[in-house]
């Protein structure tokens, strides 16, 4: 499988070559530093071919490390804690899986890293994790 690599149309290409520099120049972004290399960064929703998505950046010590993805639908899956629902946030990872597979990716691992998609019941969430390089 290619490594994962997707254009989102703002001039910025997420992928293992992404710098932290050009993600901490953007507008609307969430930057989460904690203080021991790594630094998360959380982007506005994006829409990608019909769905809006969210995307979490790890870097360490600048270099990309994970992305978190979901799809983003407030009336699907709620929007606030007031609105959890397991059931809800796992349709959201399935739901999301569906989306990594239409621009052409599968879950699995690969030479370059891996691809995951579940409901992760520590953050009480359902979301897709691209992680670059397995350690």
């Amino acid at each position: 499988m290619q490594e994962f690599k997707l254009d989102l149309q703002n001039g910025i290409t997420l992928s293992s070559n992404l710098s932290e520099s050009e993600i901490s120049k953007m507008a609307d972004i969430n930057e989460r530093n904690l203080g021991n290399g790594y630094v998360w960064y959380a982007l506005s929703p994006i829409e990608i071919c019909g769905e809006a998505i969210i995307f979490s950046l790890c870097f360490f010590q600048s270099k990309i490390q994970v992305l978190n993805i979901s799809v983003a639908n407030p009336d699907k899956y709620g929007s606030s804690w007031n609105d959890f629902n397991e059931a809800k946030e796992k349709l959201r990872a399935k739901d999301t899986e569906k989306w990594l597979f239409n621009i052409g990716y599968k879950v699995g691992k690969f030479s370059w890293g891996e691809i995951w998609a579940g409901y992760d019941p520590k953050a009480g969430s359902g979301h897709a994790v691209i992680r670059y390089g397995l350690l």
